[in-house]
């Protein structure tokens, strides 16, 4: 059985638009040879309680004329915004899985371990596949398969329509060069989840669920430019892989987590601006800060109406406008929520994610004059990031000492310095010891707390008046008494969320960062 690395970038398309793709020109001037078309049934295993899947394995058995091909499939890190995986990849003499033929001893243990015995079909794909060979300018080359079918899983189904780029020789970048073009001429979505991943969805019933940033753990001896290319990648994965809830579901956490995600994204740029050339940084951050922006009017409105409307209403019960503020609320929400949905489906979108990710395959930071500065990127991390947590530190300090007597501007102008302190710390804290980054960070999370709440009451003035606009002529809105009960009841708790907020950097600025003496 053969091992393979398999690099690999995936895009769904409506299936009126499927049949284009081959006779793009972008396709058809690369193609080498001929195309081949083939039907292809593949049939997943796994035990009754999913075992495979949570070591990070599928297992499957593909029909491929008269041929049986067994191919167990292990995810890795993403390069750029390709998946890369290793595949174990072998004939077998029928539909069944064939554990013994694998050569790897470890993943043969690891398969067996869950018991051979157990295994079992869990569902199946059923598709018709047109293939392509492709060669780049430079020597690379690449496979197109276009796939028409359907996933099977139990009494369910769901279409598959699919365009899958895998690289076989060269640059990476080549594949998201091509995809661009592709997406120039026929829409698309980068697809987040296999097919495996779609199977197993379907199979248990899951929806699309929201997903928190984990924290990167950084190698002590990583370069400047190992740790840029991990940390924006790492964003990368978190705003794809909240994209679905943010699509299709109401859960106010897909967007909320693409604006973190997002926010992150732009922190980790700023941290190496002095190394990036001017015209890449600038392009990553204007494309950010747009997709931020289109994600903020949903976020805006799910603050206000369960975090601000939602508690008062319950106090004052439902005779005061609170259901009629609530409707307008709601109403203003679902228009946000819309917007966000607009701005994931846009060409800018998709195109601000190939960009970004095949700046990250290619490097292409280097393209750049050798100078002083550019050559620190290759210096270890550690020379510089007490200096990037440092000059944070000083900022949140300076800005903070007065911040009894700070004006609503100056309170928002601390809140993004303390922000951005924040994700520094996020970013480079498994370089210290954990005990000793806990008790800053405990610190840093009450001001991001607080900073923010003042924030969201200085806001909901802005909110009122946009929903008041949306009512037309009329003098007075009817939820006008409960707007005013809403925003006087937060003004009232604002007054002891500041002096908690006093007692907070007071105590932020008695304590010693963690980075000292390390």
């Amino acid at each position: 059985m053969s091992v393979n690395r398999e690099i690999e970038l995936k895009g769904t398309i409506r299936s009126e638009h499927l049949g284009r793709v081959k006779d793009l020109p972008a396709i058809k001037k690369r193609t080498v040879g001929r195309a081949k078309s083939k039907k292809l049934v593949t049939v997943y295993f796994d035990t009754p309680d999913h075992a495979l899947r949570r070591l990070g394995l599928s297992l499957r058995v593909r029909k491929v004329g008269r041929a049986y091909v067994q191919c167990v499939k292990q995810a890795h890190k993403k390069l750029g915004g390709i998946l890369v995986r290793t595949e174990w990849e072998g004939p077998v003499p029928s539909q069944d899985p064939a554990i013994s033929v694998i050569e790897d001893k470890a993943l043969r243990r690891q398969i067996r371990r869950v018991g051979v015995e157990h295994l079992q079909p869990v569902f199946r794909t059923d598709v018709q596949r047109s293939s392509r060979t492709l060669k780049f300018d430079d020597g690379s080359t690449a496979s197109i398969d276009i796939d028409v079918g359907d996933i099977l899983a139990g009494d369910v189904s769901e279409p598959i329509g699919e365009f899958e780029l895998e690289l076989e020789t060269g640059a990476p970048e080549r594949i998201f060069e091509l995809a661009s073009e592709i997406g120039k001429a026929v829409p698309f979505r980068l697809a987040a989840l296999s097919k495996a991943s779609r199977g197993y969805a379907i199979l248990t019933g899951d929806g699309p669920q929201p997903q928190k940033y984990v924290k990167v753990k950084l190698a002590k001896d990583a370069t400047v430019e190992q740790v840029l290319t991990e940390l924006v990648q790492h964003c990368l994965d978190h705003l794809q892989a909240n994209e679905a809830v943010a699509l299709t579901t109401d859960d106010t956490e897909g967007v909320h987590q693409m604006r973190v995600a997002l926010r992150r994204l732009r922190a980790a740029l700023r941290l190496f601006k002095p190394y990036l050339p001017r015209d890449q940084y600038g392009w990553a951050i204007t494309e950010a800060k747009w997709l931020t922006g289109e994600l903020s009017a949903a976020r805006a409105w799910d603050v206000f109406a369960d975090e601000f409307v939602a508690p008062v209403a319950r106090l004052y019960g439902e005779d005061q406008g609170f259901d009629a503020l609530m409707a307008a609320a709601e109403q203003a929400r679902q228009q946000g929520r819309q917007r966000a949905r607009d701005a994931i489906g846009t060409e800018r979108y998709t195109e601000f994610l190939l960009h970004l990710s095949a700046w990250l395959s290619s490097q292409a930071w280097r393209d750049q004059p050798v100078t002083e500065r550019t050559t620190r990127l290759l210096d270890p991390i550690g020379d510089h990031c007490v200096k990037l947590l440092q000059k944070r530190d000083r900022n949140v300090r300076g800005q903070g000492r007065d911040i009894a007597n700070l004006s609503e501007t100056a309170l928002h102008e601390l809140r993004l310095a303390v922000k951005r302190l924040r994700y520094a710390v996020d970013f480079f804290e498994s370089l210290y010891p954990k005990k000793q980054a806990k008790a800053y960070r405990r610190h840093l999370a009450g001001l991001q707390d607080g900073l923010g709440y003042l924030n969201d009451v200085a806001a909901a003035d802005t909110l009122l008046r946009e929903l008041a606009l949306t009512g037309g002529d009329q003098a007075a809105p009817v939820w006008a008494h409960a707007g005013g009960l809403t925003v006087g009841w937060h003004r009232h708790a604002a007054i002891a969320a500041k002096d908690r907020l006093v007692e907070d950097m007071a105590a932020f600025l008695r304590a010693k960062p963690f980075w000292r003496g390390a």
